[in-house]
């Protein structure tokens, strides 16, 4: 019920997430490269079904987003080339570590069932903290109740905690959750919470578990947020930089931009990262406990995306997967320089996304660099 503004520093809506075109210096052909992420599971699930968060919104949003689907990836391990399906436990584990990994893997999928049936039963856009959360969460807590909210705690640890209950003991498929967490969160299952792979089981390793790709990109999503955004009666104002949160008597009630305009507001909800919040409050409250706290952080290792196109005219290509994990030596760690690599080729699920007249495919590469790294030999 309430008028949203939302103030885009950029020229393009999606942050991280959008997509952008080159053409082709001779015969003006255009690609089509996402920005971020490229490996979606859970938007092409019926509405109501709520275990990914952002088709959750979506469906509060009441657009659609149609997707390709598909079922399998591609793995570049040490132990070899696999075709990653549903069936990873019987199809891959089996293979390289023998039957007991097999059962372990079992025993990992029964004890994620619960913990993804509480992610699905609360959905995330129903939680708040304040006393409207009476009202947004009150319709789920049969089913919540039902789903035993006794795991809920489970929820708040480490993953590598939950692999350990489950009795997962065999190496490679430690290492397997680890890469796999570390393709998700950026960190390996000591880092990633538990809550974030539950989600994930629940739409990776379920019988017939399918990806998505949204058609046209990963553009497409971010259009399909802002139309319905408009379509509620919302507006985004692109190249608009906020300059400070204004503030009195220790509350936010609007935001001054850089162009020197005061958008008054009843509620501001501030997406900048913890590093740069403290920027944008006054003096008074960026000097406190709080804000030296968040800017203190540490961060993440950086990736470096690089985006290429193929003309695929002149290869012998084997049947290609739509993305590729790649890992070089596993003794060096999944957070190695430079030893992880995700390899994503959007254009065998949506060839529009590549020019149509040669068998032309584009790629993203995201490999881990450790901060400032000589990225020569990439």
């Amino acid at each position: 019920g309430r008028r949203v503004v939302i103030c885009e520093s950029h020229s393009t809506p999606g942050g991280a997430a959008h997509g952008f075109q080159r053409k082709l210096p001779k015969d003006g052909g255009e690609f089509s490269f996402d920005t971020g992420p490229s490996f979606f599971s859970g938007l092409s699930d019926p509405k109501g079904a709520r275990i990914n968060p952002l088709k959750a919104v979506l469906d509060l949003l009441d657009v659609q987003l149609p997707c390709h689907q598909y079922r399998s990836f591609g793995l570049c391990l040490p132990e070899g080339d696999f075709l990653h399906t549903p069936e990873f436990g019987e199809q891959i584990l089996r293979q390289v570590s023998g039957p007991s990994a097999s059962r372990e893997w079992e025993g990992l999928l029964t004890a994620m069932k619960p913990l993804a049936a509480l992610v699905e039963a609360l959905p995330v856009p129903a939680l708040r903290l304040d006393a409207g959360a009476l009202l947004t969460v009150a319709p789920f807590l049969p089913r919540f109740l039902a789903a035993g909210p006794l795991n809920a705690q489970q929820l708040n640890d480490p993953f590598a905690r939950t692999v350990e209950r489950a009795g997962v003991t065999d190496p490679f498929a430690r290492r397997w959750l680890d890469l796999l967490c570390f393709c998700l969160s950026g960190l390996p299952a000591d880092g990633t919470v538990t809550a974030e792979m539950a989600m994930m089981f629940g739409e990776f390793y379920k019988p017939q578990a399918i990806m998505d790709y949204p058609v046209g990109g990963v553009k497409s999503l971010v259009e399909a947020l802002v139309k319905g955004l408009e379509s509620h009666g919302g507006s985004l104002r692109l190249n608009t930089p906020v300059k400070q949160l204004v503030m009195s008597s220790g509350t936010c009630h609007g935001v001054e931009l850089v162009n020197g305009d005061v958008l008054e507001a009843s509620s501001v909800v501030c997406n900048v990262s913890a590093w740069d919040l403290p920027k944008l409050l006054p003096t008074s409250v960026s000097s406190q406990t709080w804000c030296r706290e968040r800017a203190a952080m540490p961060a993440t290792k950086s990736f470096m995306h690089l985006h290429v196109g193929f003309d695929a005219r002149s290869l012998e290509l084997k049947q290609l997967q739509p993305h590729y994990i790649c890992l070089e030596d596993w003794t060096r760690g999944v957070e190695a320089e430079e030893n992880a690599v995700l390899i994503s080729i959007p254009s065998v699920e949506d060839p529009s996304l590549a020019p149509e007249d040669c068998g032309v495919l584009h790629a993203s590469w995201l490999v881990l660099c450790q901060k400032g790294s000589n990225l020569r030999n990439v």
